[in-house]
Formats: C-alpha cells, sequence, structure tokens
C-alpha cells in the first residue's frame, strides 16, 4: 500500500497510481512526519541553567520490523544535536534502540509508540535543536528541526515554565502520572485535552489568579477560561483540563497568563504577570495530520470531486460540511476496515508536496504543475530545457507506466510553468475555471 496506492474515482474522476520514482530527477516527495519531538523548559537545579526535556515518539508503523525466528525486529538510532544562535554546538546525545515483539500487528499499529526523553541543562537563550533518527534496516533518515527559546526561571521572583500538552492524567499511590502529547495533536474523537506546567514563586503568594485563552490562526479568542491557584512552595505544579467540544479542527494558539496574589493584604502583583503561548493542531477523528484547515481542504478536491458535491460542502454548517467531507472520502477508503484512509493520506501530501515545490503567484497545489503531480504523482522522468536558444523554457514529465506525458512551459520567463498538452479532460478537472 506505501509502494502503490490506487485512487478510484468514478465519472469525471481519473484512476491514478502512485509507483515508484525510479529515473527521478526531482526530489523525493515528502514523507509525513514518520516521529513527533517536543521541547519543554523548566526551572533547573544547575546555578545558571535551566532544564530541558525533550520528548520523542515514534509510531511502531514508522519502523521497519524484520522477522527473526519466532519475533519481529526493528532496530534504529536517535542523534539529538542542540546549536546556539551561533550555529555552535552546545550539547549533543546518541543512543540506539532495539524493539521486540512476537505480534504482527503491532509492528504496523500507529497507536503503539516509543516514547523516550532526554534531559539537558542550558543557560537561557535561543537554540536550534535538531532530532534524527536512523533506521538500520532501511537506512533511511529522518529529521526534524526546531529552534527553542530558554526562558530565565531561576533568577526570577515569579516564573512560569513552559506548557507541555498532556493526553492523560492518572492517580496512583505514588502521586500524579501525566502522559504527554508529544506530536501537539488533539484528536481522534477526544472532547478534551490537558495541559501542565509549573508556576515558580519567591514572593510569598499563597494563590495566583489563571486564565487561558485559545486563539484561532487570526488572532480571534474563540474560547477563554479563569481559575484560581494555589501555591503551596516555590514550585507549584499544575495540570489543567480544556475542552475543545466548541472547536472546529484547525491551527490553535494557547495562551495562559499568570497572576500572583498575596492573600493577607489581597494584593495583585500585575508587574509580575506572566505571558506564556504555544501552538496546538485540533483535528478529527480519521483526518491526516496534514489537514488543519477544513475549508482549504474542500476546496483541494476540486480535481477529484463533481462541482455539485464542492458545492454543497462549501454552503453547509460547519459540522455538516465536516461530515461531507468525511463521507466523500469513507465512500473511498482502500481499508474501511482500518482507522486510516491510505487514500486521503496519499492525496494531502501530494497536496503538501505541491505548496512545497511549485508555488508560483499561486498555491503550489493551484499550479498546472501541482494539478499534474496530485492527479498522478511523481513523474517517471522529467526532462527539462530552462536555456535553450530561441525557445521559452520547458519541462517534459513523463509516466511510463501510465504512457503519459505532459509538456509545461515557462509562458512569462518567471517560473510560470502552463500545461500545453494533455490527454486528458482537463476543463472537467480544473473546475475553478
Amino acid at each position: 500500500m506505501k509502494n502503490m496506492i490506487i485512487l478510484m474515482i468514478a465519472s469525471c474522476f481519473l484512476i491514478m497510481q502512485c509507483y515508484g520514482q525510479r529515473n527521478m530527477n526531482i526530489p523525493n516527495r515528502p514523507v509525513m512526519p514518520r516521529f513527533s519531538f517536543d521541547a519543554v523548559s523548566f526551572m533547573g537545579d544547575e546555578k545558571g541553567k535551566e532544564r530541558l526535556d525533550l520528548l520523542i515518539e515514534i509510531p511502531y508503523e514508522s519502523l521497519q520490523f524484520v522477522r527473526e525466528g519466532d519475533k519481529f525486529v526493528a532496530r534504529f538510532e536517535i542523534t539529538i544535536n542542540i546549536n546556539d544562535s551561533n550555529e555552535t554546538s552546545v550539547s549533543e546525545s546518541f543512543w540506539k534502540k532495539t524493539i521486540e515483539t512476537t505480534e504482527y500487528e503491532k509492528t504496523v499499529s500507529s497507536l503503539i509508540r516509543y516514547v523516550d526523553q532526554r534531559t539537558f541543562f542550558l543557560p537561557p537563550g535561543i537554540y536550534n535543536v535538531s532530532v534524527n533518527i536512523k533506521d538500520k534496516e532501511t537506512e533511511s533518515p529522518y529529521l526534524q528541526k526546531k529552534k527553542i527559546k530558554i526562558r530565565r526561571f531561576s533568577s526570577s521572583s515569579f516564573a512560569v515554565s513552559d506548557i507541555m500538552f498532556v493526553s492523560r492524567v492518572e492517580m496512583d499511590s505514588n502521586g500524579t502520572i501525566i502522559s504527554p502529547n508529544i506530536s501537539a495533536s488533539i484528536g481522534g474523537g477526544r472532547d478534551s485535552f490537558y495541559v501542565f506546567f509549573e508556576i515558580y514563586d519567591t514572593l510569598a503568594g499563597d494563590s495566583a489568579t489563571l486564565s487561558l485563552s485559545i486563539r484561532n490562526m487570526k488572532g480571534a479568542i474563540v474560547q477563554s477560561d479563569s481559575f484560581g491557584q494555589r501555591i503551596n512552595g516555590p514550585i507549584q505544579p499544575v495540570h489543567k483540563k480544556i475542552t475543545t467540544d466548541s472547536l472546529i479542527a484547525g491551527d490553535y494558539i494557547l495562551e495562559l497568563k499568570c497572576l500572583p496574589v498575596r492573600n493577607e493584604i489581597v494584593e495583585k502583583f500585575s508587574e509580575e504577570q506572566i505571558s506564556v503561548n504555544r501552538t496546538f493542531m485540533l483535528r478529527w477523528k480519521g483526518m491526516p495530520v496534514s489537514i488543519s484547515d477544513l475549508d482549504q481542504a474542500i476546496e483541494q478536491l476540486q480535481y477529484i470531486a463533481y462541482r455539485e458535491q464542492l458545492e454543497e460542502m462549501r454552503n453547509a454548517s460547519m459540522e455538516l460540511k465536516r461530515q461531507l467531507f468525511q463521507k466523500f472520502w469513507r465512500e473511498r477508503d482502500p481499508t474501511p476496515q482500518t482507522e486510516r484512509n491510505e487514500l486521503m493520506e496519499e492525496y494531502y501530501s501530494r497536496v503538501t508536496y505541491a505548496n512545497m515545490h511549485f508555488k508560483h503567484y499561486l498555491d503550489g497545489w493551484r499550479t498546472d504543475m501541482g494539478m499534474i503531480y496530485i492527479l498522478f504523482g511523481a513523474p517517471s522522468n522529467i526532462d527539462r530545457h530552462p536555456f535553450e536558444m530561441n525557445t521559452r523554457p520547458y519541462e517534459i514529465w513523463s509516466y511510463y507506466e501510465l504512457n503519459k506525458e505532459f509538456i509545461f512551459v515557462d509562458m512569462t520567463g518567471f517560473g510560470d510553468y502552463k500545461l500545453q498538452n494533455a490527454d486528458l479532460d482537463i476543463d472537467r478537472i480544473r473546475q475553478r475555471y
């Protein structure tokens, strides 16, 4: 299924196949993130340094398991590099890991994950963190990078740590156990999630007023809550439940404001108010991680949906819109017995690639090259002619297995490649025209 996906499309749809990319002259299509990592900073116990926790999560389905006797084994290496703002290395960590299981179902599960953590003590500042995971069976590396800021906690009279997203909070005889949500992706049918943070107080205040606001990416507040929190010492851990049943799928910013209070004189230290924020993504069950805007995802169906279907989704209420969108893809799910819809994931991974590589004055998915890539995947070969005399730059994309060829010409000289020939009904596909 990973090497070949047949997009079954009725009537005005196309039947498309995603073949291996041999003889490719363009970069490989990006694989959706094979793992997640989070970087969360807290007060450190070393002078002049704070604590940075790096959490890594790898779904078993992202690893290459091989059969060895009566078990399945996956081997991989993890490398963490931390550079300062001048790209000077300040810390690193490397380790090897072997995972074994006797159950094949676990080796292809997206729900079973390897989770690990490494802790570093660093001075406050800006850092570039990279995590590289190399599968020893395929020799394939997967790299992710983040720029992080470690704030100063230790020398402040009142401070709040970074926010950690939490998927589950449990109590046992040893205290509170939290399960971090490393991907910061909220979904899977849940109507709530938790956040965890620490309050650091040397003001002898015995409580604090906290407010949690959720903003959409346009800056509008869509949900807010305020509450009081007792402070029982210099370090007060806090975990708070946040409901999401009133939110639609998309990207959001969670903002925490914390103000210390001295109850004995009812005095608030307004100059000590702390504000911390983090982004997160709310997704609906069964949706690919790459979909963060439902309206945009519907628009991107233009190449494979009937005009009437698009109009119905566009004009529906948000809840009905979601139902229609999921119904559209459910009817085309090649493996309806599983939660994942590989066809939908493949389609939107092609949209992501098109946006990364074919953007001009239009989003990449709206360009001619983006359209062909989304419909047919990566070509078997690309023949480029950028500097020939007396002719405009052009490219020829060949799909050997499909016996198809597409010619794109840069009509303006600024990378605006237009499709010049096609043996398919473009007008019926490009319904936006």
